[in-house]
């Protein structure tokens, strides 16, 4: 992982965390594995689409050692997402159940106003 995608990771997890918070999602567990999990699948993205892949498709094709690297280095970043949203699959299902469950003990409007 590049140091620009470590310091888009620490940058971006206190704001799930804080995101996650004002949701009032409380599952201390799959709180901190979101705010890594999706932090680093959006970094190895902006990587990818800002780096990688820009790359990619500049370089000649007469260079084909580069282009075989570029395209490891494409590969690699997409098995680190793919990675990533392996682990927070079941930490989204759990927010995901959290506001729904939260939408439904909610007090329905239109009954209030009968």
């Amino acid at each position: 992982m590049f140091d620009s995608e470590t310091e888009y990771i620490v940058e971006l997890q206190p704001r799930i965390v804080q995101r996650l918070n004002d949701l009032g999602f409380a599952d201390l567990e799959n709180t901190g594995v979101l705010a890594h999990g999706l932090a680093e699948i959006a970094s190895c993205g902006r990587t990818l689409d800002q780096q990688a892949l820009p790359l990619f498709l500049s370089l000649d094709a007469q260079h084909r050692q580069a282009l075989a690297e570029v395209t490891i280095a494409l590969k690699n970043h997409l098995d680190a997402m793919q990675d990533s949203i392996s682990d927070v699959r079941s930490a989204l299902n759990a927010l995901t159940d959290f506001l729904l469950r939260e939408e439904d003990q909610a007090p329905d409007a239109h009954s209030i106003n009968k």
